[in-house]
């Protein structure tokens, strides 16, 4: 899988970022040395490892680094240069030790709370990467670098609505940040803004023309707004430049499954599934779609490969319970109907499906107790009607597919 979007801009945002708070020879020298009267040898030790650092020999520079903390615990120079080499060499986790005690010696410097958040960000804890980044925010408003990485960490939490002031920022300041448009776009369509993801395209199609990612979020997005036709158009488009693409693919199958057009969202999510034989929900879908189409012998395999991967999926028990009705499995039918509703007491799908196996069976007085219960949970509870984003998941995600 291609390189998550997260920890390209990450990247992009972040090396400047950290080169700029990197310390010099002198500044390192400059720090109180703990070893007594003795000439003091750490400005030297120092600028050996800028040139270890200069000549590319970085495990030897840090080497020196960590000789020079054990002469001086409290070089907040050193902790940082050898900080930011560990999180360069890709030791992330090494490397946020050393700024966290950096950070303990100054806890409002600018620099040392972004270079801590995006070490976090490497390692893809976003939880532990906001604290630092919105205290780096705060101490630089106007730092474009603080703004985005901000932002990344809000996304990787799901916290959009948080994200969306600080990538509109970063959009309308560098607008040829290709990165963060698509990740306003993304925002704004797990916030429902169907409407404002669309008018953020032109930005989209002017920084990537060729993008077939540009036509997939417009489908999604007029998946959203329920123009499924323009929604169709868009994937039909994103087809002529990925004609061999699950995403594609699936999104088709979707929609024409949504329209209620199964033999035409059986084809689809069968080509899904040849591409991208693990792409679960396809494989859902296509069983739902076989179920719709009278097919339940057909839905049987798909539902229980589809359980063994997600058993607590709620829906997916439903459809097996109807397929196993559906081809005269009654007693498992019931077992799966009652599982069913025991993970998910308050959803009206299972009761219904439960109340016509009993009809079926005869067992009015059964019938008529799910019936009743349907009525209650049908009051109390609205089912949000499915979406592309919610459907496609991360595979339907540009911030984990675009090529690097």
């Amino acid at each position: 899988m291609a390189v998550s979007l997260l920890l390209l801009a990450a990247r992009a945002a972040g090396f400047a970022a950290q080169n700029a708070g990197q310390a010099s020879a002198q500044e390192i020298g400059q720090k109180p040395s703990q070893s007594g009267a003795q000439a003091d040898p750490i400005p030297q030790m120092a600028e050996r490892a800028q040139r270890y650092e200069e000549q590319g020999n970085l495990a030897q520079a840090m080497q020196i680094y960590r000789q020079i903390l054990k002469l001086d615990p409290h070089s907040v120079a050193a902790l940082n240069s050898l900080g930011v080499l560990l999180v360069k060499t890709g030791h992330p986790k090494e490397g946020i030790h050393y700024y966290q005690r950096e950070l303990a010696l100054r806890p409002h410097e600018f620099a040392i709370n972004l270079d801590l958040g995006l070490a976090y960000i490497k390692l893809q804890d976003y939880a532990h990467a906001i604290p630092p980044l919105e205290e780096a925010a705060r101490l630089a408003p106007h730092s474009l670098q603080a703004a985005e990485l901000l932002s990344l960490a809000y996304v990787g939490r799901e916290q959009y609505a948080k994200a969306v002031p600080y990538l509109q920022r970063v959009v309308a300041e560098a607008p040829s940040d290709q990165a963060a448009a698509y990740m306003l776009v993304r925002a704004y369509m797990q916030l429902k803004q169907y409407q404002q993801a669309l008018d953020s395209f032109h930005r989209l199609n002017s920084l990537n023309p060729d993008s077939p990612w540009v036509h997939i979020l417009s489908g999604q997005a007029y998946d959203g707004l329920g123009a499924y036709d323009k929604a169709l158009a868009e994937f039909e488009r994103a087809r002529q430049l990925l004609p061999r693409d699950a995403v594609v693919t699936f999104s088709l199958g979707f929609l024409h499954w949504k329209l209620h057009r199964y033999d035409q969202a059986i084809s689809e999510l069968q080509q899904t599934l040849q591409l991208d034989s693990h792409f679960e929900q396809a494989r859902f879908y296509l069983a739902d779609s076989y179920l719709a189409a009278q097919r339940p012998a057909a839905a049987l395999p798909l539902l229980q490969a589809f359980i063994a991967q997600n058993p607590g999926d709620y829906r997916a028990r439903v459809d097996l319970g109807k397929a196993l009705a559906a081809t005269g499995h009654n007693a498992q039918a019931q077992t799966e109907l009652r599982a069913a509703i025991r993970s998910d007491p308050n959803a009206p799908e299972g009761h219904y499906a439960l109340a016509r196996l009993y009809q079926k069976l005869h067992r009015s007085a059964d019938a008529e107790r799910e019936l009743a219960t349907l009525q209650k949970v049908q009051a109390q509870r609205r089912q949000a009607g499915d979406s592309l984003v919610k459907a496609s998941g991360v595979r339907g995600d540009p911030m984990h597919n675009l090529p690097q």
